[in-house]
């Protein structure tokens, strides 16, 4: 398959270095900074857990060349900046399927109607920061890559997906209802960059701050009850038993310890700092969806004030 990486931050990086190690034609977009140090070192990439450290040479665009063709395109855009891809996406060369991957909350019929059913919506399982060349990262093995249609059907297309990042080593599943899944997903990470926001970003420090963290847990649970109550069956089976089925004592002592650690800062707080426009979007949504429900929220309304 003939893969264009639409952006070559930390999800690009690490998804277009994997699908070309499984025998992907892969070609990465990028620009200013990063179009040189691709074109000069290559593709770096550190595993921050092990230290396992690669470097490849890889094709890399400024903007793809008139008439050139791709099977897939995987754009793993910021939610804020969607709107300004669809111009290049709608002019590529085939009408390659596009693979919107990240915070589509709230724009997947617009991106739908946009390219006439050639989107697909998805969300990566994997963090990080870009450290000059090098992108440091960590795979998130709590959470499965997902891909879905914006109808929810489990298409042909939807199938190939999934057994194509399924061999590239990340375990896939579809999911039946995007805007649903997205929206769960939201109500998971607002609440920790919000926190994160009371803290300076700093994931050490919002470990060592119960009060904030013990809201923030009060936030997503609250959230969670609240799209359940309106029907959402799309929160994943690990943060349902984690905010839901235990005591609240537990969720606060698991994240003051996983923010007390590397994963603080490569799944949660890197992101949180560079994206706060994206993050008051997510916000916005997510308070809408909660408040249609009727149910109360009032860590979530004191978290995101």
């Amino acid at each position: 398959m003939r893969i264009l990486i639409f952006g070559t931050g930390v999800i690009g990086s690490v998804y277009g270095e994997r699908l070309l190690a499984a025998g992907h034609d892969v070609v990465l977009l990028a620009r200013g900074g990063r179009l040189r140090d691709l074109r000069e070192s290559g593709l770096v990439l550190q595993d921050a857990q092990t230290g396992h450290r690669t470097a490849l040479p890889v094709t890399v665009v400024a903007s793809p060349e008139p008439g050139d063709q791709f099977d897939l395109v995987v754009a793993p855009v910021r939610r804020d900046q969607l709107p300004d891809t669809l111009p290049l996406l709608t002019a590529l060369s085939g009408g390659p399927d596009v693979l919107f991957f990240g915070n589509a909350l709230g724009r997947v019929i617009e991106l739908a109607s946009a390219l006439g059913g050639r989107a697909v919506f998805g969300f990566p399982a994997v963090g990080g920061v870009r450290d000059g060349a090098t992108i440091r990262y960590v795979l998130i093995r709590q959470q499965k890559t997902m891909v879905g249609e914006a109808n929810g059907a489990a298409t042909p297309r939807l199938q190939q997906l999934q057994s194509v990042f399924s061999t590239a080593g990340f375990p896939t599943t579809m999911s039946p209802d995007v805007p649903g899944w997205l929206t769960a997903h939201a109500a998971f990470v607002v609440p920790i960059a919000y926190a994160l926001y009371r803290d300076d970003t700093d994931a050490a420090l919002l470990s060592k701050d119960p009060v904030t963290v013990r809201q923030m847990v009060r936030a997503t649970r609250q959230a969670f009850h609240a799209l359940r109550t309106a029907g959402n069956r799309q929160i994943p089976g690990n943060l349902r038993a984690l905010y839901l089925g235990l005591p609240e004592v537990f969720a606060v002592h698991y994240w003051r310890r996983v923010l007390a650690s590397p994963r603080g800062e490569l799944w949660f707080a890197a992101h949180s700092r560079a994206a706060p426009e994206e993050m008051a979007s997510l916000a916005s949504e997510l308070v809408t969806a909660v408040h249609r429900t009727g149910r109360p929220s009032p860590d979530l309304d004191a978290l995101l004030a």
